[in-house]
């Protein structure tokens, strides 16, 4: 039985990282405290406070640190005081990384009111982002203050969106989680950069969560398409597969692809191929997937062993008897004037490694006419291309495909053919 992957592994999915300390960042108390009209400071509280902020001019962030608690032990602070001693503690506890601290510190200076209006969106985006540091995180307020900062700055910042995505997602609100996310995809792309693959990840996940199926389909295409592993292709193809349910033609087109992008791990999955190529007359096909399924491991290791063998031998003998037949089956082909004859020529060179004669014979049997199914001798001549290496006419190949049941396998070679 044809083994299905799940839509999708949510633990593929990874909470996004970030790049926000660095050494310019500065405590904004600094700067007002050297305002000229800024109010005093209790010296109690205002000596610590200097003695932190020159130990931070040294890198001493540690003893910066006991000063600060000094400062911060002083009772009846003023706001302003107030301030002053958790912009600085704030600052300090980024560069010890600590982060719950630094979240709390800077949290409190947002909230007081005190801070310098051309910073204010400046500390929106370094909370979003710091209490994704924070221990355990919190995503709910790394949300809030992320959509704050879109509504403040009016900004669409592909990182941002993802960051309230993410917080969407994890908070279960999956058509808001997809929605944030198809937008940093979208805004992304539109600057010429590709998404980043957690955000796709999530992206897939919402929809899976909200069972949105032409969605997942657009998210894993995505994925295949800037992230090109296996599992990804391996999702779609499935899909596929399960599509063409017990129809050998189709079957054999999507694990032809399967083969190309090394998307098989299923001992039935080698099997039911190298079936299929048999019963459509394509031996040295079904030779091709038996071998690779050994090449892997997975044969030798899984699966009916002595049905898989049995298998490989019957055919090794179909393939070398098939191959004694080229001679004359060319000869008809070329005398054929319908094309029929000459892409299945084509396609049997392919599965004896000679993609050249392959490419020939599928182009003149096209140019002849009257072949039974045009879209499925464009799969074989965008094949055919790819083995030839060019990718170029492999794609304008792919894209003559129009039928619906080949028209999602056709674009999904395209973009194989893309990254060749």
């Amino acid at each position: 039985m044809r083994k299905i992957v799940p839509a999708l592994a949510t633990a593929g999915l990874m909470l996004l990282g970030c790049a926000f300390l660095n050494a310019s960042l500065m405590p904004a108390a600094q700067a007002q405290a050297s305002r000229a009209k800024a109010p005093k400071i209790n010296p109690k509280v205002l000596k610590p406070l200097q003695a932190a902020l020159e130990l931070t001019k040294v890198d001493k962030y540690a003893e910066a640190e006991v000063q600060l608690q000094a400062a911060d032990a002083v009772p009846d602070k003023t706001p302003f005081e107030q301030f002053q001693v958790d912009e600085l503690m704030g600052f300090v506890s980024i560069k010890q990384q600590k982060y719950n601290a630094a979240a709390a510190a800077y949290d409190r200076g947002l909230a007081s009111g005190l801070l310098p209006p051309e910073q204010v969106n400046d500390r929106l985006r370094l909370l979003a982002q710091l209490y994704l540091q924070t221990d355990p995180r919190d995503l709910a307020k790394s949300g809030e203050f992320g959509k704050r900062w879109l509504e403040a700055t009016g900004t669409r910042d592909p990182v941002m969106l993802g960051l309230v995505g993410q917080s969407a997602y994890f908070s279960d609100n999956f058509s808001e989680a997809a929605n944030y996310m198809k937008e940093a995809a979208a805004v992304a792309r539109a600057a010429g950069n590709k998404p980043e693959e957690n955000w796709l990840l999530v992206l897939q996940s919402a929809y899976s969560k909200l069972k949105n199926a032409p969605g997942i389909t657009e998210a894993t295409t995505d994925l295949v398409r800037y992230y090109p592993r296996p599992e990804h292709w391996k999702t779609l193809t499935s899909g596929l597969l399960a599509q063409a349910a017990s129809k050998d033609r189709q079957i054999l087109q999507v694990f032809r692809l399967m083969y190309q992008v090394d998307a098989m791990d299923d001992a039935d999955e080698f099997t039911e191929a190298a079936n299929a190529a048999t019963v459509l007359g394509s031996p040295g096909e079904a030779l091709k997937f038996m071998e690779k399924g050994y090449a892997t491991g997975v044969l030798e290791n899984s699966g009916d062993k002595a049905k898989s063998q049995a298998l490989l031998a019957e055919s090794r003998r179909l393939a070398a008897s098939d191959q004694k037949t080229l001679p004359q089956f060319e000869k008809e082909a070329l005398a054929a004037k319908a094309g029929e004859a000459d892409v299945r020529l084509g396609e049997a060179y392919l599965s004896y490694d000679q993609p050249a004669k392959g490419l020939e014979a599928i182009q003149r049997g096209i140019g002849k006419g009257g072949v039974k199914n045009v879209d499925e001798a464009n799969l074989s001549l965008g094949r055919a291309y790819i083995l030839t290496r060019n990718a170029a006419e492999a794609v304008k190949a792919f894209e003559l495909v129009k039928s619906p049941e080949y028209a999602q396998l056709a674009q999904l070679w395209s973009i194989y053919a893309g990254q060749q």
